[in-house]
């Protein structure tokens, strides 16, 4: 192996990886460390090599226990050869495929963090991404080979050394100080005998750094311990989902660990899992048939899509009965019976796991659940604005904490005041507006900052969005606050409509005020083709509308009137 170059130190981001992240790190099986990912499949290929591991719907191409922990393995070692060091982070812009796999799991086997990117990104986003984990590569697809190459002709990125380009096609220069090669040189053809095979992890060992949506300013990168990717592997969906035959589907893209769960669920329990780089409507139920799934989850923006599609007569007539739905719809029971699926919920984000208790006994739609007992356990709290709980039914932000250690995020990213301040008193503050009833159950109200604030009365903008949703002729919506003529918020809608529709505004608020208080009916709708949205997890960037609104007040000095169409 080539000699490397000394590296500089990076300052509390390296210090913070060196502690974290130990190669090797020795697991007492016997001991209160539990298995982790890497362990399970090392495990699987040993005694179930040729079993199907993973199945790519874009392409049709499959691997097995054994070929995906070999892949892994040569591209690591080959990682190693090139100079990619342990504790360095390696940034990976690649749609979901086999190679998302390989990758994490070859990145890992050298004690390297992977920084998976949104594909969508470029510019800006791209630039303080690449600049703020301080990637020494990047791996990328050709398709955004340019938009790299873009912020490259401007951004300083002193620590970033080579770009690996994925596929087979010849391979364009990206700059003349970095070196740029295929993917596919560098794997190894065979494994030398010196390479240790992949070492379990402990569960303090960091998993990856994966930056947050960024919908309300600047993308943090969350250290995500191994100990948190198995407490969320294992809290998804209730215990008796993982029989013979199960088929998981994850129409997700991989840089959200919504994306990688399917695939983490595979390898853990022992099953097959399908993926996709992102939800299509058209290919949804042609994927679920075509592999045989069971298993599957929806975001309430996929799930309302899905049932308000036309109904056929053999809808149930389907291999799906298990659904994950995050958030509820209002119709999951009618969603229930018209699909033949059974359907659960929990709440996550990319900070804390799975916080509550998956379950599929769901009494209360609006609800997601109760604390989550045991394998991990979780403690949650609704606080005020100093930390004291408050009553039930009353709202505050919820915080929490577990009883095992690093089922949780071990920080942000070279940022030790956001850090402390997101866990400060004992606590992860998760910057959601919640409230609880006297029966436990848990009620998601809004995110802080996108609470309205309108007559005296703090509207929860994700409750208004609920109710415009359940008219028949809305696919989409999002509520925002905007300036009020007489001080404080009014309330405004974007709505995409359902194709063909021909709702107004004005059909639209006489809905809303036959069935809300007062406070909550939108002054202002606007119709939209599409919102803006991150890719992983369909949340709108409601950042961008609430720009979009301003530079509108800006530019003509008045309050938005009531209907603009598109």
């Amino acid at each position: 192996m080539p000699l490397r170059e000394p590296r500089t130190r990076k300052g509390d981001r390296e210090l913070m990886t060196e502690v974290t992240t130990r190669p090797g790190s020795a697991i007492d099986r016997d001991g209160p460390q539990s298995r982790t990912l890497p362990g399970f499949l090392a495990e699987r290929a040993r005694d179930r090599g040729d079993d199907v591991c993973l199945i790519d719907a874009t392409t049709g191409e499959s691997v097995s226990y054994r070929a995906l922990f070999d892949g892994a393995r040569r591209l690591g070692a080959g990682l190693d050869v090139l100079g990619v060091a342990a504790g360095d982070t390696v940034a990976t812009m690649v749609t979901h495929s086999l190679d998302t796999y390989r990758l994490w799991f070859g990145l890992t086997d050298i004690g390297v963090l992977e920084v998976p990117i949104n594909t969508k990104y470029k510019g800006r986003m791209l630039e303080h991404i690449l600049q703020d984990s301080g990637a020494t590569a990047v791996v990328i697809d050709p398709a955004f080979h340019d938009d790299l190459c873009e912020v490259l002709r401007s951004a300083s990125l002193p620590n970033l050394r080579w770009v690996l380009v994925t596929g087979s096609a010849a391979v364009p220069r990206t700059s003349a100080h970095l070196e740029t090669r295929a993917l596919t040189e560098i794997w190894c053809d065979a494994l030398p005998e010196d390479v240790p095979a992949a070492h379990d992890r402990a569960p303090h060992d960091l998993s990856m750094v994966m930056y947050t949506s960024g919908t309300t300013g600047p993308s943090k990168g969350v250290l995500v311990p191994w100990g948190q990717v198995d407490s969320t592997t294992t809290g998804v969906f209730p215990e008796d989902t993982y029989v013979p035959g199960t088929v998981l589907y994850g129409p997700f893209p991989p840089n959200h660990i919504g994306g990688r769960l399917f695939a983490s669920i595979a390898i853990r329990y022992g099953v097959v899992a399908v993926i996709r780089d992102t939800f299509s409507a058209s290919a949804f139920w042609t994927d679920v048939e075509r592999y045989g799934c069971t298993t599957t989850a929806l975001v309430s923006a996929m799930a309302n899509i899905l049932w308000k599609a036309a109904a056929g007569g053999h809808d149930a007539d389907n291999s799906l009965r298990d659904v994950l739905m995050i958030p509820l719809i209002p119709e999951f029971k009618s969603f229930e019976t018209r699909y033949g699926v059974r359907i659960c919920t929990v709440f996550n984000m990319t900070e804390v796991s799975v916080v509550t208790e998956s379950e599929w006994a769901v009494d209360e739609w609006r609800s997601c659940g109760r604390v989550r007992q045991g394998g991990p356990g979780y403690e949650l709290r609704i606080v005020d604005a100093h930390d004291y709980p408050v009553p039930a039914g009353e709202v505050g932000e919820l915080v929490c904490r577990t009883d095992t250690p690093w089922a949780m995020n071990a920080g942000y990213f070279g940022q030790p005041a956001q850090t402390a301040a997101a866990w400060r008193n004992g606590w992860f503050h998760t910057g959601d507006a919640f409230r609880a009833d006297d029966e436990g159950r848990f009620y998601f109200v809004d995110r802080i900052k996108d609470a309205i604030r309108r007559r005296g009365e703090n509207v929860s903008s994700f409750e208004v969005e609920r109710e415009v949703l359940d008219h028949p002729d809305v696919l989409d919506c999002a509520a925002i606050g905007v300036p009020g003529e007489l001080g404080e918020e009014e309330i405004k809608v974007f709505v995409v409509r359902t194709a063909g529709a021909e709702l107004s505004a004005e059909l639209l608020i006489a809905f809303m005020a036959s069935k809300c208080a007062a406070f909550m009916v939108p002054r202002h709708v606007e119709f939209v083709d599409a919102l803006p949205k991150t890719q992983a997890t369909d949340r709108v960037k409601k950042a961008e509308l609430r720009q979009l609104e301003a530079q509108r007040r800006q530019a003509r000095g008045e309050v938005p009137v009531t209907e603009t169409g598109s």
